[in-house]
């Protein structure tokens, strides 16, 4: 079907060139044969000029903001003013002058209140501002507006006339309603384009708006449907040419538009795109073909790389991007999820970023149309270094509706430096093991999702770097998960040992010396003074706190006997963190790790204050933080694991650098950890899939925090041991 196009910009002027002309005859003919006209018998001849000039014909030819009705309503207030005073000395009637100036006063009144109560970007306004903007846009448009005005004055000033009454409001209706002029020049210039050219070939369409920076809308000269990433040559009578590419279609009153993403023409195309252009004209869309070598051809950094890359092709730069997040829309989500990797030009540079967030949002097209799109948010990541296999940070922002494009899945091969990968992608996270001690290391994340397994492989990492492991381990797991690594006859023979130490001892009349608690002290200290020495090729300790019978007197001496009370697992964790701080500091200071100790169900030897069971359990956790607060310097550090964040003394917590976010759905957990990885990250904590981390801290390789898929267990350790084979333990000495 053909269309014929709205009267451009030149047969706007032209056509309001001639109303004026006709306004200015139908004054001095009919109305008052003198030029300027006066007051009473020139407010229609004013307003009409204004509505022309100043509204429909220049400034909103197609639609009215709130902003340009509150002027109307402003300037026709002020016309009414005027003829009011004229009206009332000549003791006219001025009931139409009243109502239209109540008219005015109340659009004027909405639409300041549309612009003084509009809500900020992207939040949704109430159904009562909605309708007020729309009566503003409405009753606020120069046709309209002005127009009453116009019947006002004639109402009051040329009702006695009848030649004028028809003259004015005949030149009204036809100006406002029918636009003659408009609609015979652009019918002209119609005429003119089709008897004088036909359409080149290639040509799919006009120019019909452009939409934001670096985004036009194509009005197509036929139904044919232009697929997404189909090469176009955009020609625009406002600057240099630009090599398009097809995006979406939206709607509009009068049908779909294309919208087309321009970037500039690379110089190696440059005299294929002039030549295509040669007799094109102006203001048009042409489909481009490109040969596979053309395409290959435009380098990767270039804008227009996103030709050959349609198959990765995602969405563009949207605003609202910042320094450190990316908000793009998403024209294709064929394989879009949570933690997808996607890539932006910087500076020349490809930049990852890493997908957190989506949304919907809605957009104004043209005039009043809109259309919705998803809108996804995502934190940068930076720049891989091939070199070094690291992201390296990038100080800067992409610029709006640059091409983003989505990585696509990729198998990853592990490498034993790589505690895990960004998910469907083969780019792998390191991890510092020796930092992750010094600095302590948290594993948070509920039951059964893989906390446990990530521990172990943690463990492993750091005996492989020769680093002293003491598991605290409730779960009697860890002896054997890491069994390679213990002597399972030796063990035995040091818990022998301390056993030796247990039982409810003997009352003193110092309570400090009753009970076993003294003897089970030394014991446990020259235990671990010996796993300790350097000389001692043993690098793994397991103990369960739970499971040693040690009493403490808790009552002075009386008659012989004393109360006593048994030593809770907190205690004895006490115990032990101190004796290996004395240890450690018998060794001098260091910036390395010699010394780990692993808190496995952290929640219950080192709670909360507010989860103690008893007063000794606060004493004993308070005991156990000072150990890890000063063991820093001297190589001690400790890795942490619970499921319960909450009841986690936040002493040890506050001090872990390096934390493995895992699945939580606590608030309380959801809070701490937010200020670690961010709102947006833990946002989505309660959806993680096992296996799946969001790691931050001083150990990653990554600067900002990321969302990554953990090494399996049987992977890892096939990779991981076949370049750190375990050593060989010496024999079981016999225990004396």
């Amino acid at each position: 079907m053909t269309v014929f196009p709205e009267a451009g910009p030149r047969q706007r002027v032209i056509a309001l060139i001639i109303y004026c002309g006709a306004l200015l005859a139908i004054q001095y003919w009919i109305v008052e044969p003198h030029l300027p006209p006066g007051t009473i018998n020139g407010l229609w001849f004013y307003s009409g000029i204004a509505s022309l000039l100043l509204g429909s014909r220049l400034l909103n030819p197609y639609f009215t903001p709130p902003g340009d009705a509150a002027t109307n309503a402003f300037v026709s207030c002020v016309s009414i003013l005027a003829a009011w005073e004229a009206a009332h000395e000549k003791s006219m009637p001025l009931a139409a002058l009243y109502w239209a100036g109540a008219y005015c006063v109340a659009v004027f009144i909405i639409s300041i209140i549309s612009l003084l109560l509009r809500p900020p970007l992207g939040m949704r306004s109430p159904p009562w501002l909605i309708a007020s903007e729309r009566f503003a846009r409405a009753l606020g448009a120069p046709n309209v507006i002005f127009t009453v005005v116009i019947v006002a004055a004639v109402w009051v000033f040329h009702r006695s006339q009848p030649l004028q009454v028809f003259a004015i409001l005949t030149a009204t209706l036809f100006i406002v309603a029918f636009a003659p002029i408009d609609r015979l020049l652009a019918f002209i210039s119609w005429l003119n384009d089709l008897g004088t050219r036909t359409a080149p070939e290639g040509v799919i369409g006009l120019i019909a708006a452009h939409q934001s920076p670096g985004i036009v809308l194509i009005r197509q000269t036929d139904g044919a449907a232009i697929p997404a990433g189909c090469p176009l040559l955009v020609c625009d009578d406002g600057g240099p040419q630009a090599l398009g590419v097809a995006l979406n279609y939206v709607g509009r009153d009068e049908g779909n538009l294309l919208r087309v993403l321009t970037v500039p023409v690379p110089a190696l195309l440059a005299q294929r795109t002039n030549a295509v252009a040669t007799g094109v004209g102006t203001g048009v869309a042409v489909q481009l073909t490109l040969t596979p070598d053309e395409k290959a051809a435009i380098p990767a950094a270039h804008a227009a790389s996103i030709i050959r890359r349609m198959d990765q092709f995602c969405g563009i730069v949207d605003q609202d991007t910042s320094l450190d997040f990316l908000q793009f829309e998403v024209i294709e989500d064929r394989e879009m999820t949570e933690g997808c990797l996607v890539e932006t030009n910087i500076a020349g540079q490809p930049v990852l970023y890493q997908v957190i967030e989506g949304l919907t949002r809605e957009e104004i097209v043209q005039q009043k149309n809109k259309y919705g799109y998803a809108r996804a948010r995502a934190r940068k990541i930076g720049r891989w270094d091939v070199t070094d296999a690291c992201f390296r940070p990038v100080k800067w922002l992409p610029k709006i509706n640059s091409p983003v494009f989505l990585k696509l899945a990729e198998d990853f091969v592990h490498s034993p430096t790589a505690v895990g990968h960004f998910p469907r992608t083969a780019y792998g996270v390191d991890i510092n093991i020796s930092e992750a001690v010094t600095h302590n290391t948290a594993v948070l994340g509920i039951l059964g999702i893989g906390k446990s397994f990530l521990a172990i492989e943690l463990v492993e990492r750091m005996i492989a770097a020769g680093i002293k492991v003491i598991c605290l381990d409730l779960t009697n797991q860890y002896s054997d998960l890491l069994n390679t690594f213990l002597d399972v006859a030796h063990e035995t023979a040091q818990l022998d040992l301390l056993r030796l130490a247990e039982g409810r001892g003997v009352p003193h009349q110092n309570k400090e010396q009753g009970g076993t608690r003294p003897a089970f002290k030394e014991a446990m200290k020259a235990q671990l003074t010996e796993f300790l020495q350097n000389e001692n090729q043993r690098l793994l300790r397991v103990y369960n706190p739970a499971q040693f019978d040690v009493w403490h007197q808790t009552g002075g001496l009386f008659q012989g006997s004393a109360a006593m009370a048994s030593l809770t697992a907190c205690e004895i964790t006490a115990i032990i963190s101190e004796a290996t701080l004395d240890i450690a500091q018998q060794g001098g200071m260091t910036d390395t790790a010699r010394i780990c100790l692993v808190f496995e169900e952290a929640h219950s030897i080192v709670p909360e204050w507010n989860s103690v069971a008893s007063e000794g359990d606060r004493t004993a956790t308070a005991a156990t933080a000072r150990a890890i607060l000063q063991g820093r310097k001297y190589g001690l550090g400790c890795l942490l694991i619970t499921q319960r964040t909450a009841n986690v003394t936040k002493t040890i917590l506050n001090q872990c650098n390096t934390i493995f976010a895992m699945r939580t759905f606590d608030e309380t957990g959801k809070d701490f950890l937010s200020n670690y990885i961010g709102s947006d990250y833990a946002k989505i904590l309660p959806s993680l899939e096992a296996r799946h981390a969001v790691l931050f801290g001083k150990a990653s390789s990554c600067e900002n925090p990321v969302l990554i898929r953990l090494n399996d267990r049987d992977t890892f350790v096939a990779s991981f041991r076949a370049a750190h084979p375990p050593q060989t333990l010496p024999n079981a000495a016999v225990p004396t």
